[in-house]
């Protein structure tokens, strides 16, 4: 067999931006034989890896930007940087620039968009090598978790930095820059458009598919068929592909493995806050990364809206409870807050759950003109949320209102309803904008409330995009057009 010559550590990229793929940082050669040099590579470099707290590529601030969440002051703030709020304070407010680039490797830093390119330009020069190996132990698997990971990444990318799929604009509404090669380009790199960007996608998630069947993985850490199928679904709904949705939610459905979900009904409070949304939970498909909630009840912290709150049926529905601790909340001096794992307080933040699957096929069928089959598979999750389900006699715009409040209770606090947002404002059929008031307290003896910043509908107010980070900007030598935020 013909050794291979990559620079791997070395081939690293993307140190500060997009700009810089695969610019080379050291010249120690790795000589590649097998595909176990290839899987060592995968686990060390392709994957997110926790390194430490505080990591910013965990986007702990998407949970803090949408409307599931309000400013909660108790007592006199402490200025350590270890307090969540410090660190994420300007993305709830929607600043114009809320990175801190003098911590770029903390919460507030601007790493992850430079840290998901490092992980893609690995994953690039995998699947450049890894067909010389055609045929060896492990090579399908191998090539299908790179792909995952690869359309997984850039799935991310554009649901944060890019326009949400629009059917009518996709093709000209700007994404992010696709990198494909595993070679270098001495150039700045342009956005490409959503449409290239969400086919990229479901190409890489099919041939994922097709490359992972029949892999059995160690943990939810690493990517299998049906986090591969749960992917694709999760594109093609944003496309407006919804028969495919169905096709693939069905798929994990009718062969699910370990994937169950967990009954509230016959789990106790306590224990469900030891297990939800961790690996080692029935109801994860895939998780790329943990990290620390937001949701501290300490004398500074994000607590859950009002208006998230009023979604829930308090008398029947399991995950919320007035006045109480819940499945999904803890608690706290009048405010509820994110329900954390006892200990680490850690809690999914790229990942992929059994739940939205089922949430994903009833939309895509109510999408379809198949109202009974949709109510069918949301009460299906919904039985093992509630004492009593009742009945749904929806159709229409009513059921899609009712499936996007569904999909509010059961997916709040995993960094999704700021993409469902974003969707739903350019929904095809039902279209539904959202303006987002966040209050803002200081504290003078008691909380006060100084101001409220408002976030208008998208895509008027172009607060509904991040900004690139600075040094994204710089490396791409003016390539990189920028999205503008105003000042608030």
């Amino acid at each position: 067999m013909n050794k291979i010559y990559l620079y791997v550590i070395a081939l690293l990229l993307v140190v500060s931006s997009c700009g810089d793929f695969l610019e080379e940082a050291s010249q120690n050669l790795t000589y590649v034989e097998s595909t176990q040099d290839f899987d060592e590579l995968l686990i060390g470099n392709g994957y997110l890896q926790k390194q430490r707290t505080g990591d910013p590529y965990r986007f702990a601030w998407l949970d803090v930007m949408d409307d599931d969440v309000t400013h909660f002051l108790s007592k006199a703030p402490s200025e350590f940087a270890t307090v969540m709020f410090n660190s994420t304070r300007e993305f709830y407010k929607w600043s114009s620039y809320p990175f801190n680039d003098d911590r770029p490797n903390f919460y507030d830093g601007s790493k992850g968009w430079a840290r998901i390119y490092e992980c893609i330009a690995i994953v690039n020069v995998i699947l450049g090598e890894i067909d010389r190996f055609k045929g060896e132990k492990e090579y399908n698997r191998i090539k299908g978790e790179a792909l995952f990971l690869r359309g997984f990444y850039y799935f991310y990318l554009v649901s944060i930095w890019g326009h949400p799929y629009n059917i009518a604009t996709a093709s000209t509404d700007l994404g992010v820059p696709i990198k494909l090669t595993d070679y270098i380009e001495d150039k700045g790199f342009h956005r490409n458009s959503v449409k290239e960007c969400y086919e990229q996608i479901a190409k890489d998630a099919k041939e994922a598919i097709a490359c992972l069947e029949g892999v059995v993985q160690p943990s939810t850490r690493r990517a299998n068929q049906n986090a591969a199928r749960a992917l694709l679904a999760k594109t093609y709904l944003c496309m407006g592909e919804n028969q495919l949705v169905v096709e693939q939610c069905d798929s994990i459905l009718e062969a699910p493995g370990d994937l169950v979900l967990i009954d509230l009904n016959t789990i106790a409070i306590s224990a469900y806050a030891t297990l939800q949304r961790k690996q080692t939970s029935s109801e994860c498909i895939f998780t790329n990364s943990y990290g620390p909630t937001v949701f501290q009840y300490s004398q500074e912290s994000i607590a859950a809206s009002s208006g998230l709150l009023a979604c829930y049926d308090a008398i029947n529905d399991l995950r919320f409870n007035t006045g109480k601790d819940s499945h999904f909340f803890k608690y706290y001096l009048g405010n509820y807050f994110g329900q954390v794992k006892a200990g680490n307080n850690e809690v999914h933040t790229i990942s992929l759950l059994l739940p939205e699957v089922y949430l994903n096929k009833a939309e895509a069928l109510a999408m379809l003109d198949k109202p009974n089959e949709a109510i069918e598979v949301l009460q299906k999750l919904r039985e093992k949320r509630m004492s009593d389900v009742g009945t749904i006699n929806l159709t229409g715009e009513d059921l899609m209102k009712f499936i996007r409040d569904e999909r509010r209770r059961e997916l709040c606090f995993t960094g999704q309803r700021w993409f469902d947002l974003k969707r739903y404002a350019v929904h095809s059929k039902y279209p539904q904008k959202t303006k987002i008031e966040h209050p803002y307290y200081e504290w003078t003896g008691s909380a006060t409330l100084v101001k409220t910043y408002v976030l208008d509908e998208y895509p008027g107010d172009g607060g509904w995009l991040m900004p690139f980070p600075a040094d994204a900007i710089i490396a791409n030598e003016g390539a990189l057009v920028n999205n503008v935020r105003p000042e608030r």
